[in-house]
């Protein structure tokens, strides 16, 4: 029957599955053969040694008995299945210009819930041929989650759909039979997965191998239904049987082409010795970080490592030396290298992209930035063509496969070699649409996340969360941080184990007597010593009265410019922000200038606007420095390499705090007299002045009493307090010396209990309740992690979970039509607006920005009801700042 062809009968009576837009959407790619292109792709993927192995892992099997080839056949038969609800009478009148119609929603309520009549239910059952595949699974439960997998291939399962309407699946009166069609689609698969009905072992069907597969479906759908590659035969490509060999040549050389499969870059890297001097020629010999990678067992079984050393210490190249050794090993097929911020991002990918370009030479892979509103790979900067989903690589679009993975936020992962935020990993590991889209590539790759924190209980659960998927299936994590809180530590190396006892945490005189720079791995119960990485640095520490001193010290940093030294103001607000930089301009000071006008440094500018900001902020700090001041919040306090002479910050917990004092003297630059050696001010509340934040009837935050952002956007007042009285008794801090002691004293649960009751008053209170808020929202953190150990149907997303808004996914892309000229004097034609400029706001999916009005040295519109401005301060909502 496979002899068939789209002209070998009426075109009324069969089923098409895709229509070619080029020819004004008239069906183009039968249901067969679209179903024979993404089986093809699921084979290849479950073919592909890591990505099988990672799932035999899952499954429960042992390392001599991984997935065999019946079951890759089985599962690949099943997920080309996958369109099976195209078969109705409702999508093929849809393919012909009717309305639209579903066609997942269909085939879950007769194969996933099983909520379809059951005399309905038999014939469409009978026509898929159940009887020869009905013992592969070891019961109908089994049976049913599978069905799952290979239908919530759209990002989700069609829960919320109504019962079909059962005559969708009746002939129709034009001749068409929804039935006829389901028993060819499976005649089809038959002939092509024939291994799949030999006998063997039922297939797995515990829920973290389910979730797994669930994105393997997902990425060969969105593969095999792109028509560059998996050609219409209005395009010459074969069909019937002659396409199901076409389809695997096609999906084998894909997966090369999109480096899903990666033995030429792993041979590339083999090819050469892991000496230090010829991977990193310019550097003299390894330091600390990067000898204890090298010295590490080539086959370390150990799955989570935790690396602590100063900022500025060398961990980005530790890490590239860990990712190579286990990419030459087999251990992994890629990295992602994860970071706290958009700009740390932007630099950090620069810097792999050349190393693995001077290591692999022509046989690098890719390097992907993920970071919403870019579109680069390598050195390409994509653009994005109107009216339509492509991109253009260049002129001769020589990166269109290299820059796949980089065109659309939701396959990030699928990229070989990607830098971006945390967040994007994050998002896989939350219950949100495509979730597992991200999830599942992502086992392949080492996860690096650079510059984790003890003080954000939430992203602490969602990151646990991800390493427990990661972990479990035998992937690699490497974490990377100046200073770790020893309860953050633990809770992170032991992923797996929901609850962890506060017995089980260091008590604090053990944790602040941890070695560091230390390293450590989920197989060992404590740190490492690592030798440090340098001479170190004893920073100057004056703490400064945010109120009564402010004045003075804006003419102090004035002064200090004046003399010719880099000013880093760091502030935790971007309010506080805009209106340090605004005070310090009437002033006279000179500023940080992109394009020629005075500019703050922070997240809420255009892509285009804050590339050149890191620029210019690079610039202003780097080997030509001048007298300047850079006014920034937490962007500036990350993975960028800048080095100022004098560092003006807000108090914030003593993590942080570290990172802030790792911009200081980074590198051996001519410096003014006095800032010969490292200083910096801190502006901090006293302890009454926070205090004042605090209802002692209720011994919580009053909202709208935060002071610095001390107890909204840092939240634990008392770790605050604790950090403050710490610097008081310090006139300097020496790094890395003091780094465990500050960081234990900020973080660690019982220092902080000891500390609220030497304080007295209400901050025994202020802690406990605090305690509570963490409990919660470690909760809320829990109630929308994507758990790998409860069935797909209970992680179904939940669009109403306010939580969600901590990684952006209510964030809203606001796209003009025409370009606009941005401050800078860049053409703008995108802006991201956060979520919470929105809150109470009713947006439509589809709202489109009005009022907009070109205005000199910025823009202005309204957008979802409400009217927003953007100039050289960034974006804002109109009211929000005078």
């Amino acid at each position: 029957m496979l002899d068939r062809g789209p002209t070998s009968r009426p075109a009324g009576l069969t089923a098409w599955a895709k229509t070619d837009p080029a020819r004004d959407g008239q069906p183009a790619l039968s249901l067969a053969d679209h179903s024979v292109d993404v089986g093809a792709v699921a084979e290849r993927l479950l073919g592909l040694d890591l990505w099988r192995q990672r799932l035999s892992a899952l499954a429960g099997r042992p390392l001599n008995e991984p997935l065999n080839e019946v079951d890759v056949a089985r599962l690949s038969f099943l997920a080309a299945l996958h369109d099976l609800g195209k078969a109705t009478r409702a999508f093929q009148r849809r393919i012909h210009g009717g309305a639209p119609a579903s066609h997942t929603a269909p085939a879950w309520r007769v194969l996933g819930s099983g909520t379809y009549p059951g005399d309905a239910r038999k014939g469409i059952v009978a026509a898929l041929g159940r009887r020869k595949w009905a013992g592969w699974f070891a019961d109908r439960e089994a049976e049913r989650a599978h069905w799952d997998v290979v239908l919530a291939h759209h990002g989700s399962l069609p829960m919320d759909a109504p019962p079909p309407d059962r005559r969708q699946w009746a002939d129709a009166p034009g001749g068409y039979r929804p039935l006829e069609a389901v028993s060819d689609l499976r005649e089809t698969l038959e002939e092509m997965f024939p291994g799949a009905f030999r006998e063997n072992p039922t297939l797995p069907a515990g829920a973290r191998f389910l979730h797994a597969l669930t994105g393997v479906v997902i990425l060969a759908d969105w593969l095999g239904s792109d028509a560059t590659v998996f050609r219409f035969p209005s395009a010459g490509a074969p069909t019937g049987r002659a396409r199901i060999p076409w389809s695997r040549a096609r999906a084998a050389d894909l997966a090369r082409r999109r480096f899903l499969e990666m033995s030429d870059a792993r041979e590339a890297a083999r090819a050469g010795p892991m000496a230090f001097s010829r991977l990193f020629p310019d550097l003299a010999a390894p330091r600390p970080p990067q000898d204890a990678v090298l010295r590490e067992p080539p086959a370390n079984p150990a799955r989570i490592v935790v690396l602590e050393s100063e900022t500025g210490s060398g961990k980005t190249e530790a890490a590239l030396l860990h990712f190579l050794r286990l990419f030459r090993e087999g251990a992994v097929d890629g990295l992602y290298f994860a970071l706290p911020t958009r700009a740390a991002a932007k630099q950090i990918h620069e810097r792999v992209r050349g190393t693995l370009r001077r290591w692999l030479g022509e046989s690098a892979p890719p390097v992907v930035l993920a970071v919403p509103g870019y579109l680069r790979v390598d050195d390409h900067e994509g653009q994005r063509l109107p009216d339509s989903h492509g991109v253009r690589w260049g002129e001769s679009g020589e990166a269109s496969d290299r820059g796949w993975a980089a065109e659309n936020a939701k396959r990030y992962l699928c990229g070989a070699i990607v830098v971006g935020t945390i967040d994007q990993a994050l998002l896989g590991g939350v219950k949100a649409r495509h979730a597992h889209l991200r999830s599942t590539p992502l086992l392949r790759l080492l996860l690096c996340v650079d510059e984790v924190h003890a003080s954000d209980r939430y992203m602490t659960v969602l990151l646990r969360n991800l390493l427990d998927q990661h972990a479990e299936s035998g992937g690699h994590a490497l974490l990377m941080s100046a200073t770790l809180g020893a309860e953050a530590r633990v809770r992170l190396l032991r992923p797996g184990e929901r609850r962890v006892e506060r017995s089980e945490i260091p008590a604090p005189a053990d944790a602040a007597s941890a070695p560091y720079p230390a390293i450590q791995t989920d197989l060992e119960e404590r740190p490492r010593a690592l030798a440090a990485a340098g001479a170190g640095k004893e920073v100057a520490l004056r703490l400064v009265d945010f109120e009564a001193d402010l004045p003075a010290l804006f003419e102090e940093i004035v002064r200090a410019t004046a003399a010719g030294a880099a000013v880093l103001f760091i502030r935790n607000r971007v309010s506080d922000c805009v209106e340090a930089m605004q005070r310090l301009e009437t002033l006279g000071a000179p500023l940080l200038r992109c394009g020629g006008v005075a500019a703050p440094h922070h997240g809420r500018f255009a892509p285009a606007d804050r590339r050149l900001l890191d620029t210019a902020l690079e610039g202003a700090f780097g080997t030509a420095r001048r007298g300047v001041v850079a006014v920034t919040t937490q962007t500036a306090e990350q993975s960028l390499d800048i080095c100022a002479d004098w560092l003006v910050t807000d108090l914030a917990p003593g993590d942080v705090l570290l990172q802030r004092l790792g911009r200081l003297h980074r590198h051996r630059h001519p410096r003014p007299p006095d800032f010969r050696t490292p200083r910096a001010a801190v502006l901090a509340p006293s302890p009454s002045r926070l205090a004042d934040g605090v209802s002692p009837s209720s011994a919580r935050k009053r909202r709208g009493r935060s002071v610095l952002g001390l107890g909204s956007v840092y939240r634990d007042l008392v770790g605050i307090l604790a950090t403050r009285a710490w610097l008081a008794g310090h006139e300097q801090v020496r790094v890395p010396e003091d780094n465990r002691a500050l960081v234990e004293a900020a973080t660690h649960p019982d220092s902080l209990c000891a500390f609220a009751d030497e304080l007295g008053g209400p901050w025994p209170g202020v802690r406990a309740g605090h305690e509570a808020e963490e409990a919660a929202t470690g909760g809320g953190a829990k109630g929308i992690t994507l758990d790998w150990r409860r069935p797909l149907p209970e992680n179904q997303p939940d669009p109403d979970r306010e939580a969600l808004t901590r990684l952006g996914l209510r964030d809203r892309r606001v796209e003009f039509e025409e370009a606009l000229e941005g401050p800078f004097g860049v053409a703008l034609r995108t802006l991201h607006l956060p979520g919470w400029m929105l809150e109470g706001a009713e947006v439509a999916d589809d709202a489109a920005a009005e009022a907009i009005e070109q205005r000199p040295g910025g823009i202005r519109f309204r957008f979802g009801g409400r009217a927003f401005g953007y100039d050289r301060y960034g974006l804002q909502r109109l009211g929000d700042r005078g």
